[in-house]
């Protein structure tokens, strides 16, 4: 079939507009996606940020809780009388008690402790510490002094045990008259594991001043999580004003919990806190501190819900199942208007086709008429009897015609909805017969038989004309597409509330698969399209539409001798009507087959 230009052309155009649509969608998206990948860099940088005041201010928080319970007895020890200065771990411990009462981080501690370096004595509070948690505490304490000092003296103990030695660098200016000296390297927090627990291990080394030497080492064992609470709290607030991990501009009034979740945990992972308010990560910055804090892990994530109060217009959504909807539908209405315009095209090959079919229906009867008009004008049919036969050929194809153009016209007011039918009562075989007197001079120019077998004495409210143009439209339609010779049989009977009315040939008959279109408009059978068989393909539309204004139905099936048989059910009454049918009993009782001369 020859596409024309201008099909062409919108084709084009529709496809165009489609990828204008995908062009625009895709520039959509990745406009929001800039803008999203934008807007998460800023979240991480405020993380970021966050986590870098977190770990500065955490290490000035656990310092202080350190030092503050370390420094009054590593402080006041004298090298040169250590028997006088030292204190028991016992003391130890009730001093450190006292001075952390404002804080409860030592409620966790396990056992307090004091390592002589002059002869490698270990002293506990807990007299029954095992030999194992002894000595993992002591060599944890002894490989933490050998890491941030050198050991070149090999100096040892009375048991064989090796002593750190600093050397001899000493110290000059304000520090030259102290006894001993506490740096930060002096103060450490190491994390350790006891019984699939984790366990933090504080302590503060007091050195020598002249020597650099190590002389005692006083510290505790605790659970973290207590340890680590009060700096943590101090830092959300929790025992005051917060302090300010992010801007106050940008957290405003909000309580830090709400805004970001902290958690710890130690080198191997396992976590020792968690803030109270810990949102599942999102937006997560982590950070490993330095060996004297035991390399804990701080982790701060930031709380999905505030995340769109830290960026200007809020946190763009995600536009992709937007843009992927509007494609499909852009995608659906173009697959529409190809469907119409493919529709388009076919019902403008349909309506050529019909045009071309009604012409030539046309075109048959009228040059019979005009034909044998002229024979009677120019007075060449010598005879009467050739003159009868002319005229009877006259009013034969005037019928025809009459016929073809009332089923046109039934067709276009079908198209615009138009019909309308006036039901009276009427006898259904006597109509029938009528109808089978019309049609049989086309029936006997086609070399063709017509036969009835009717049901006496049916009444029913049909309209006369209607039922006779949907008797003509299967009777011609049956000669149309049967053999010459054929015998065609009309018949009618009542089944149930319904009259039925069926006219079959002696054809081919319609396929299975093409029972239900044959009532469509313009269709015809590739058989009967590929043949000469000429047809406009409007008169089985025609019969259903009838059928359907008077509340029947029909259908196409096969004939018992062969061909095809179409069938219409006519209600006995009409629509509305609470008249009870009549009852017919066996309604194939009264059929005989009857021919029509």
């Amino acid at each position: 079939m020859r596409r024309s230009p201008r099909l062409i052309g919108t084709v084009a155009l529709l496809i165009l507009a489609l990828v204008a649509v995908f062009v625009l969608a895709y520039q959509a998206w990745d406009a929001a996606r800039s803008q999203r990948e934008t807007a998460e860099s800023t979240l991480y940088d405020y993380t970021k940020m966050a986590e870098w005041q977190l770990t500065k201010q955490a290490k000035d928080q656990l310092l202080t809780q350190v030092i503050t319970s370390l420094f009054a007895p590593a402080s006041q020890v004298n090298p040169a009388a250590l028997e006088k200065t030292v204190i028991s771990p016992f003391e130890f411990e009730d001093q450190a008690r006292h001075v952390m009462g404002w804080c409860r981080c030592l409620s966790g501690v396990k056992y307090f402790f004091r390592y002589d370096w002059s002869d490698g004595t270990f002293r506990t509070t807990d007299t029954d510490l095992s030999d194992a948690d002894l000595a993992w505490a002591r060599d944890t304490m002894v490989a933490y002094a050998r890491s941030i000092g050198p050991d070149t003296a090999g100096r040892r103990t009375a048991d064989g045990r090796k002593v750190i030695a600093y050397g001899s660098a000493g110290l000059s200016g304000p520090f030259k008259n102290l006894a001993v000296v506490l740096t930060n390297d002096s103060y450490a927090m190491l994390f350790g594991e006891r019984n699939a627990k984790p366990v933090l291990l504080v302590f503060a080394f007091a050195q020598e001043v002249e020597k650099g030497a190590p002389v005692v080492t006083y510290g505790y064992v605790t659970d973290p999580k207590p340890f680590l609470e009060p700096a943590f709290g101090n830092i959300r607030g929790g025992f005051g004003e917060p302090t300010s991990l992010l801007p106050p501009a940008l957290i405003r009034s909000l309580p830090l919990d709400s805004i970001l979740s902290i958690s710890v945990a130690t080198p191997t992972g396992a976590e020792v806190y968690r803030s109270p308010g810990w949102a599942p990560p999102w937006y997560v910055a982590q950070d490993t501190i330095e060996p004297s804090f035991g390399r804990m892990i701080l982790r701060v994530s930031l709380n999905e819900d505030f995340a769109n109060m830290l960026v200007v217009g809020g946190l763009p959504n995600s536009r992709l199942p937007m843009l992927v909807a509007l494609f499909v539908i852009a995608t659906g209405l173009l697959t529409v208007a190809l469907l119409q315009l493919r529709r388009q095209q076919e019902l403008a090959r349909l309506r050529t086709e019909f045009v071309s079919g009604v012409s030539h229906e046309l075109r048959t009867p009228l040059a019979q008429i005009r034909w044998f008009a002229e024979l009677l004008h120019l007075g060449k049919l010598r005879t009467e009897e050739e003159r009868e036969r002319s005229a009877g050929i006259i009013d034969q194809e005037a019928r025809r015609l009459t016929y073809l153009v009332e089923n046109v016209l039934n067709f276009s007011r079908t198209e615009k909805g138009t019909n309308r039918i006036s039901p009276t009562p009427c006898e259904l075989d006597r109509e029938i017969i009528e109808a089978l007197e019309l049609f049989a001079p086309l029936a006997r120019a086609r070399k063709m038989t017509v036969a009835n077998a009717l049901e006496a004495g049916v009444l029913l409210p049909v309209d006369r004309d209607a039922l006779r143009q949907v008797l003509l439209n299967l009777l011609d339609n049956a000669a149309k597409y049967g053999p010459p010779g054929q015998t065609i049989v009309a018949g009618s009977s009542v089944a149930g509330r319904y009259a039925r009315i069926w006219v079959q040939d002696e054809g081919p008959g319609i396929p299975n698969e093409d029972r239900h279109r044959v009532w469509e408009p313009y269709v015809r059978l590739n058989r009967e399209v590929e043949s000469a068989t000429g047809g406009s393909g409007i008169g089985l539309s025609v019969v259903r539409e009838l059928v359907t204004l008077h509340g029947g139905r029909v259908r196409a099936e096969g004939a018992p001798r062969g061909g095809a048989r179409v069938v219409i059910e006519l209600p006995l009454t009409a629509p509305g009507s609470s008249e009870a049918p009549r009852d017919s009993g066996d309604a194939s009782s009264n059929v005989q087959l009857k021919a029509v001369p």
